[in-house]
């Protein structure tokens, strides 16, 4: 089951792509990933900068990928809840 889990979740993050722009603050988002990502895997996020032409959520993957993410989703959104509830509950 868990190998089915982690082979879907390859195969999903072919959609999506993270790039530093020049002269910008952060990397930014120019495409997203379209299937939700089990909370699991994800370390942490950050949220592109205000200079990228396109809001988005770069997720930290537990093997050191970054996956973009649409933050007006509402998975994105619950995903985002739930880590920022998980680093309350280490303090």
């Amino acid at each position: 089951m868990f190998f089915r889990c982690l082979l879907l979740v390859l195969v999903c993050l072919q959609d999506f792509t993270v790039a530093e722009n020049a002269g910008e603050q952060g990397p930014c988002c120019f495409s997203f990933q379209t299937h939700r990502i089990p909370v699991r895997l994800i370390t942490e996020y950050k949220e592109t900068d205000q200079h990228c032409s396109k809001p988005g959520v770069i997720f930290t993957l537990k093997d050191g990928r970054q996956i973009c993410a649409n933050p007006d989703v509402e998975w994105v959104q619950n995903i985002m809840n739930k880590i920022d509830q998980r680093l309350i509950l280490q303090d």
